[in-house]
């Protein structure tokens, strides 16, 4: 009797752990299938190599602490075969890193989210004076500052390493206004990033690079990044590339130690994989904490609507289309340079996307990369996306005016050299006539350059020419060319207009001779 208990008993210990068994088994099957994933993510990165036609690529997929893949393809600007410690230009990827670098002095109770900038950067001074005094530092991380974008102006991409570079850009920011009342509306703008950069700087008595470098770039063992022009000439910022007429074209560009909290941050994919594991592990890379976790859920939480998800602490939250996982990411570019992060908090998954090439109406194409490849990790398939339109409607367009100007321009060459072989046999228009039509040309002329000059690049947020050749130098270069055609139909015009008055003056003076020669009273 008692072996048929004893049997019983461990039959039914059994059928426990066997229940158990089950019953833990179920948060394992709802994590993405990341590593059946892989080899079909890895197939679609190729195809987007080729969409993208991006001279080099890098890429990591990341779960937990551990990388389960990464690659890098291509090569540099001069030739030379990308590497996973290949330095890349981060562009607004970068913002995160200010986010995380102010959020540690807040932990250290340095720093209070809800006290006005102003009282940690006593000289700072912006267009509208209320929101110097009363913008607080939670406004600035989450972009509600009031203030605009100002990638469109100088303000931004000034390349200056010289000491003191960053504090000088944002005491240059006096001369915007806000476009919003402070607190209230969401506007993405690189003039926050700026201003927390100077704010640490203040705080903390150190260079923003060389307090990045020391609490967070050295902690999580980024050995191949640059905060500071001396970090990039050591590390090797390689040359980069911009689309030309759709190709990738080397592209130089010096480092820009002013421009390091909102976009110039540099580093190479095996430093950004260490940052993403620290993201993922609430702080810690390896045995270095650089925050705690509770600050860390703070950075990714979004809190402020920005019509297409919401925006947290330098990151903005989504949900990931065709899946429905949330998603924590930023992207970033400089004119030569495009990073992708995607961190899915929830499946303990990161993805990296980084190519050495950039303009802005590829962005859509570009940034799909990442998405798509967090996609087909969760199981999903690969959403379409396309370049901008604008970019070729522009050039397009300014290819027509400048075939019709360069025809105008042919034809008054071909009336100028009628008039040399036919001289004085062609009948001359009336002077008034002459002065309406050539003041009628050069005003065209002069519209149509000023037009091509001002409006075109308003299409690109409102940037100016400069901006523009620095961003789409394809389309820069077309306007130039519009220009010069312009003003050089302008001249000709002129040209003619003026030979056409004096030929009319001397033909009158001609005529009133051979009447004053032909009078009776003549010579008498």
């Amino acid at each position: 009797m008692s072996t048929w208990l004893t049997h019983i008993r461990r039959l039914i210990a059994v059928a426990g752990c066997l229940m158990l068994t089950a019953t833990l088994a179920v948060p394992v099957a709802a994590v993405p299938a990341a590593v059946d994933g892989l080899a079909a993510g890895e197939r679609y990165l190729r195809t987007y190599l080729e969409q993208t036609r991006a001279p080099g690529l890098a890429y990591a997929v990341i779960r937990g602490d551990e990388v389960l893949q990464r690659g890098a393809w291509g090569v540099d600007g001069d030739g030379r075969p990308i590497t996973t410690q290949t330095p890349f230009l981060l562009g607004s990827t970068s913002k995160s890193f200010t986010a995380l670098a102010v959020s540690q002095l807040v932990e250290a109770g340095r720093v209070d989210l809800d006290t006005t900038a102003s009282t940690y950067l006593p000289w700072l001074r912006l267009g509208g004076a209320d929101t110097a005094r009363t913008v607080t530092v939670r406004q600035l991380l989450t972009h509600t500052s009031g203030l605009p974008q100002v990638w469109s102006t100088d303000l931004t991409d000034r390349y200056d390493n010289r000491p003191g570079a960053l504090a000088r850009s944002v005491r240059d920011l006096a001369s915007i206004q806000p476009t919003a009342p402070v607190g209230q509306t969401y506007q993405y703008s690189d003039a926050n990033f700026m201003i927390l950069g100077a704010l640490v700087e203040n705080v903390t008595g150190d260079t923003f690079g060389g307090y990045l470098r020391r609490h967070v770039l050295d902690p999580l063992q980024m050995t191949h990044s640059a905060a500071t022009a001396d970090e990039a000439r050591a590390v090797g910022i390689p040359v980069g590339h911009r689309y030309y007429f759709g190709r990738p074209q080397r592209f130089s560009a010096p480092f820009d130690t002013a421009g390091v909290p909102y976009g110039f941050l540099a580093a190479s994919l095996d430093d950004l994989s260490h940052y993403a594991i620290a993201q993922l592990s609430g702080g810690r890379y390896g045995g270095a904490r650089i925050l705690e976790a509770q600050s860390v859920r703070q950075l990714q939480t979004g809190t402020v609507a920005t019509g297409h998800g919401t925006y947290g602490f330098g990151w903005r939250n989504s949900t990931l289309d065709g899946v429905g996982t949330r998603i924590v990411w930023h992207a970033g570019a400089t004119p030569d340079f495009f990073t992708h992060i995607v961190l899915a908090p929830d499946s303990n998954l990161a993805v990296i996307i980084m190519t050495n090439v950039y303009a802005p109406h590829m962005d859509p194409l570009l940034s799909a990369g990442a998405f798509n490849l967090a996609r087909i990790l969760h199981g999903g398939t690969p959403a379409t996306a396309t370049e901008d339109p604008t970019h070729a409607w522009a050039l397009f367009g300014l290819f027509g005016v400048a075939a019709v100007l360069l025809t105008l321009l042919a034809c008054s060459w071909v009336r100028v050299l009628r008039r040399r072989r036919h001289g004085s046999t062609q009948s001359v228009p009336s002077r008034g006539r002459t002065i309406v039509a050539t003041i009628a040309w050069v005003g065209a002329c002069a519209a149509v350059a000023a037009g091509v000059a001002w409006q075109v690049p308003a299409l690109w947020n409102g940037t100016g020419l400069a901006k523009l050749q620095l961003w789409a130098p394809d389309v820069g270069h077309a306007i130039r060319v519009v220009v010069v055609l312009a003003a050089a139909l302008a001249l000709t015009r002129l040209g003619l207009g003026v030979h056409a008055i004096v030929t009319a003056g001397l033909s009158g003076a001609d005529r009133s001779r051979s009447v004053a020669t032909q009078s009776p009273h003549s010579g008498a």
